[in-house]
């Protein structure tokens, strides 16, 4: 397997360019500054994974006319991380015709129009830093979700042609379905080119990375405090008693479920020797922090016994690793992360 050197422990930079809500230039110019870059460098951190929804420089109304004065910030970005010597995983978080969390709402798999938006995007990234070396990587498309993963091997492969014919040495990530579940690995295209990488996200065990999220209802209504680790027996409430098949045999839920959650990847990489990245993981700020100290551990001891890269999600938001004024962040956590 092909270990990305480089991109072996990063954080993302999660609701800057990407699920700002509505926010403009004022929050682009604040949110995530150059010193950002400065200290992830100084933690220990290789490289950095940059979100952007298309949106954020292309107007549905007049598609195909890219805005300089919203590019400036993936430029911006991109030229930070050369000065500190930091890699760049660039990700298209929501694409024309498709958003993780639209459900049948997406168009992007049933509307050529769409493709065609999506890989003249790529190709216009593409030319524009095509002078970019092996210190950015092209993430195709965050969290693949539809009913089969046939339409996007169909058009990933397409899109990743387009790039390489103009750039033939840009790697570039692809993911699964079902938000980039391990599960799904298998069911991509496996492509001999050495420059596509295949990814997943990690937030298991679920009822603990995502305790109390508000914007999921059977979180939202379950307040029971959740540690890591933890006895499967106190939360049959929230499984309606029949606790997950992968928790068989566990009494405590601790490093043994994470492996088992992580063996599809694993046999992913034995079966296709392939390169794979853990593009995003981690723990919301409502856990307690010493358990999110405890599952981060765990996470990135595995993968680096596994010489699997992995980026937080995220530097800011979600997690507790920063301070929501981001003035001050948890040592502990970023110790946890910096492991490579």
């Amino acid at each position: 397997m092909r270990i990305l050197n480089g991109y072996l422990a990063g954080a993302n930079l999660g609701h800057w360019i990407s699920q700002y809500d509505n926010k403009g230039s004022e929050h682009w110019d604040n949110y995530i500054t150059k010193p950002d870059i400065a200290r992830m460098k100084e933690w220990g951190f290789d490289h950095i994974r940059v979100p952007v929804d298309y949106f954020l420089f292309e107007d549905d109304n007049n598609p195909g006319v890219y805005r300089e004065d919203r590019l400036k910030y993936i430029d911006n970005v991109i030229d930070w991380c050369g000065e500190y010597g930091m890699n760049m995983i660039l990700d298209l978080h929501h694409a024309p015709g498709f958003f993780f969390g639209n459900g049948d709402k997406n168009k992007l798999f049933i509307e050529r129009s769409y493709q065609i938006r999506f890989i003249n995007i790529w190709k216009f990234f593409s030319e524009r830093y095509r002078s970019i070396g092996d210190r950015l990587i092209f993430e195709l498309l965050n969290e693949l979700v539809w009913e089969n993963s046939d339409p996007w091997n169909k058009l990933w492969v397409e899109t990743a042609k387009a790039i390489h014919d103009i750039t033939p040495d840009r790697d570039i990530i692809v993911g699964g379905n079902w938000h980039n579940s391990v599960f799904q690995l298998k069911n991509l295209v496996v492509d001999k080119n050495e420059h596509i990488i295949y990814t997943f996200h990690f937030y298991e065990p679920f009822i603990f990375t995502h305790q109390c999220a508000p914007w999921l209802e059977n979180m939202r209504n379950y307040t029971k405090p959740v540690t890591f680790p933890f006895k499967a027996e106190d939360y049959t409430d929230f499984y309606n008693g029949d606790l997950p098949d992968i928790y068989n045999g566990l009494d405590i839920i601790d490093r043994r479920c994470i492996e088992r959650y992580m063996q599809p990847v694993f046999d992913f990489v034995k079966e296709t020797n392939k390169a794979v990245y853990c593009g995003e993981f981690g723990v919301i700020s409502n856990a307690p922090d010493e358990s999110a100290v405890n599952w981060l551990n765990t996470v990135t001891d595995i993968l680096k016994e596994h010489n699997i890269g992995h980026a937080v999600w995220s530097y800011r938001g979600f997690s507790s690793i920063t301070s929501p004024d981001n003035k001050s962040w948890n040592q502990a956590m970023v110790d946890a992360l910096k492991k490579r």
